[in-house]
């Protein structure tokens, strides 16, 4: 990344063959200074690696269609954007130092394509070897990093996803399961109960009941 402080004279230039995707975000106010000391944001260096974490083009994406669009409260969230932004190259700063930050980054582009592919079938041994990992180093990691096993994290996916359908759709139990990735209703149902403690029907009348 590229970070000019308040005052510092902006110039910078990229070769058009290289097909750079380029964001950039203009901010003042101030407490610029305090709020990027806050951070630790480099105050040595005007260009600086923080990893390669798609939520950096995520969050980019967001404000610029918070932009686009102005809705109520639009300011305060690009605001909110921006500081998530902070947040992620100071977690980054901060945990390069400890040596794991190549990890770190090849966990979050996994639970992006996990978060983006979870009601497809995903074989997580094929998911390692494709990128280049093996089973048992991705495993390990993924639970060192996320806390749970990669098909804990997707069933949890899963799961948290039907909750919601449950909660605010009319889809029956079978549009629901193959909403979120099963075939077979009853083995839907039986892993929900497993995961939430109840049955979808019964998870239905209670959050209904609570209307």
């Amino acid at each position: 990344m590229i970070l000019y402080r308040p005052k510092e004279l902006q110039y910078y230039h990229y070769k058009g063959s290289d097909k750079t995707e380029v964001y950039w975000v203009h901010f003042t106010g101030g407490d610029v200074e305090k709020i990027l000391d806050f951070y630790k944001m480099p105050c040595t260096e005007n260009v600086f690696y923080t990893g390669t974490s798609p939520d950096y083009q995520y969050l980019y994406r967001q404000m610029i269609q918070e932009l686009q669009l102005c809705r109520p409260n639009f300011e305060e969230l690009l605001s909110i954007h921006l500081r998530q932004i902070f947040i992620l190259i100071n977690r980054y700063i901060k945990e390069g130092r400890k040596g794991k930050s190549s990890i770190i980054n090849t966990i979050e582009r996994a639970t992006h394509y996990f978060n983006e592919h979870y009601n497809e079938p995903i074989n997580i041994e094929s998911f390692a070897e494709e990128n280049h990992m093996s089973i048992c180093w991705f495993i390990r990691n993924f639970k060192d990093v996320v806390k749970v096993t990669p098909m804990q994290y997707i069933l949890s996916l899963r799961m948290s996803t039907a909750q919601s359908l449950l909660e605010t759709s009319q889809y029956n139990i079978r549009e629901i399961s193959e909403t979120v990735g099963y075939d077979n209703p009853l083995y839907f149902s039986r892993l929900f109960h497993k995961h939430v403690g109840i049955s979808p029907t019964q998870y239905r009348k209670e959050a209904l009941s609570r209307q």
